[in-house]
């Protein structure tokens, strides 16, 4: 991967990068529907995140790139970022392993 150009107004909590199938950097608002993902209660089943997963699925079907950590486990999108430059990550799978999530620079 080339050197990426990222823009000024990038905010992790705001804004999505990732490599496309080209391996081009791109940068996107993040769509209200995969912030609410986050929002979802937690069930009390084997698995809490359950209905979470369902939903970051559908999304995902329809081309939206998710962040586990973020969207499903919902995590501070800054403080996460900071975790994976931390331990000198650039790039991270997406949730379903289909794109590469980009982690910004420290500012």
């Amino acid at each position: 991967m080339s050197q990426v150009n990222w823009p000024e107004s990038f905010h992790p909590a705001k804004h999505r990068a990732y490599l496309d199938a080209a391996g081009k950097a791109v940068f996107t608002d993040i769509p209200k529907e995969v912030s609410e993902i986050a929002f979802i209660e937690p069930s009390e089943g084997a698995d809490p995140f359950a209905a979470r997963i369902e939903r970051a699925k559908q999304l995902a079907a329809k081309g939206h790139v998710i962040d586990a950590q973020i969207d499903v486990w919902g995590w501070g999108a800054e403080n996460t970022m900071r975790l994976r430059r931390l331990y000198g990550k650039t790039q991270v799978p997406d949730a379903f392993g289909t794109v590469q999530i980009l982690v910004p620079p420290a500012k």
